[in-house]
């Protein structure tokens, strides 16, 4: 069975790859620019395209058998992307990667979406059954994605679903987890507060478990499953356990929660008086200490998604990561 992964490049699509190729799959591995390929066995096929060249992506999914779609245009927490990049990417690129899908008679199709869809917070914990409500262009695109992978497999018969992924971690320079870990050892990191709001990740092994249980499995009772760490987990906690991670001391206070709302409100203000980028904003604080928490309960009961990997047990090899890319500077 030979399985199409787009962003093979990607932390997720990287690791996957790897994954799937141990587990005795045959692999096409799709990269945006082979300069920055990781070092795959020559056994892993590997092409570059982009998926906003539609003539282009047809070309790949020939011989395939099904097809992980990770490519996209992520978002972070200080993202500035316009409506018109997220569109042409996460949005187009998948209908080319559908219609070639089509065309090319491959059935499954596994398609990476995000919780953002239902915007960027929650109250209380959110389900499937929730209405998405995405409140930024990265949320929108990925909802209009996964509205295109339904469209496509009621109309064409493909066994296809899309995932909700909240933020994964693991060994990666990308993303805003690094930045924090970077951040809280240069101790320009505020010290939180005792938060009582919690947030849902996504270890990337439990992300991996997630896609072979999608490759596997024979249908889906519904179009998109959230998948998550077994437990949501407490902001401070988050902060604590990488700052003990890093051999901190204890924090001897901490930064009251009306402390950083107000220093908040001021970058609000510096950004709209000139237009430059501020330290922190609103929006940016609500991304680092909202409530996001989700349920992946359908994963479990209908796909037997049984979660392994936990924050607090992978600070260690958070860390030694961080420390790594210090030593060595890649």
């Amino acid at each position: 069975m030979r399985i199409l992964v787009t962003g093979g490049s990607g932390f997720l699509g990287a690791s996957l790859t790897l994954e799937l190729h141990r587990s005795g799959y045959e692999v096409r591995a799709v990269v945006r620019e082979p300069s920055r390929c990781p070092s795959f066995s020559p056994e892993i096929e590997t092409v570059a395209v982009d998926i906003r060249h539609a003539v282009k992506t047809e070309e790949i999914v020939s011989g395939c058998d099904a097809i992980v779609h990770l490519a996209a245009k992520v978002h972070a927490i200080d993202d500035s992307g316009s409506e018109e990049d997220y569109e042409a990417i996460n949005v187009e690129g998948t209908r080319h990667i559908l219609d070639a899908a089509v065309r090319s008679g491959v059935n499954r199709i596994v398609f990476a979406s995000s919780v953002k869809i239902f915007g960027e917070v929650t109250n209380g914990c959110v389900d499937e059954t929730q209405a998405p409500n995405p409140r930024t262009a990265y949320g929108r695109s990925k909802w209009r994605a996964e509205q295109l992978v339904s469209e496509y497999a009621a109309r064409h018969g493909l066994t296809a679903v899309s995932l909700r992924l909240p933020m994964v971690y693991g060994p990666t320079k990308k993303g805003n987890l690094y930045r924090m870990i970077e951040a809280i050892d240069r101790g320009s990191f505020p010290v939180l507060p005792r938060l009582s709001s919690v947030r849902s990740l996504l270890h990337v092994e439990n992300f991996v478990q997630a896609m072979l249980l999608c490759l596997r499995a024979p249908y889906f009772k519904r179009a998109a499953y959230i998948a998550a760490d077994a437990e949501p987990y407490c902001v401070t906690d988050l902060y604590d356990w990488l700052r003990v991670g890093l051999e901190k001391a204890p924090p001897r206070w901490r930064v009251p929660l009306w402390v950083l709302t107000s220093g908040a409100r001021c970058g609000d203000a510096l950004h709209a008086i000139s237009g430059r980028p501020a330290p922190l904003t609103t929006e940016q604080l609500t991304k680092l200490i909202g409530c996001a928490w989700y349920s992946s309960a359908a994963l479990t009961r209908e796909l037997d998604y049984r979660p392994r990997y936990s924050f607090e047990k992978a600070v260690p090899e958070l860390i030694a990561f961080y420390r790594d890319v210090l030593r060595t500077g890649d």
